[in-house]
């Protein structure tokens, strides 16, 4: 269960480092988009909906069975930049600034899981 919470965290880190990343480029090729919840500013605060309770979940699952400090600060370091941009990034930051703090948070919550799931899956973790 842990490997799958895992994937899915990796890919929901994945899928909003992209959307921060490629959005303006979209917006400009295609302005309808600007209109649904794909160009919306709350499309983060969803994901991280999500995101959030996957995490903590599986990372504190491998953290306990690794012991593995890299994964647990690469954890806590993507979901407080994440939810922190969330919540306050566009009245804090710059539109640059909550772009790129975004994009860390998911790089530093992604590289997180992969590498829990790394340790599962060399110890062959049946939870």
């Amino acid at each position: 269960m842990q490997m799958i919470m895992d994937r899915a965290a990796i890919a929901l880190s994945t899928t909003c480092a992209i959307h921060c990343l490629f959005l303006p480029v979209l917006l400009v090729i295609l302005p309808a988009l600007a209109t649904t919840s794909l160009g919306s500013e709350s499309f983060h605060r969803v994901l991280l909906w999500f995101a959030f309770p996957i995490s903590v979940l599986a990372l504190t699952q491998g953290c306990r069975r690794h012991k593995d400090r890299i994964v647990f600060m690469a954890g806590i370091l993507g979901l407080v930049l994440l939810t922190a941009t969330a919540i306050a990034g566009h009245t804090l930051l710059s539109e640059e600034g909550e772009r790129v703090a975004t994009v860390l948070g998911a790089t530093a919550l992604a590289v997180g899981h992969i590498r829990n799931y790394r340790l599962c899956n060399h110890n062959k973790c049946k939870t």
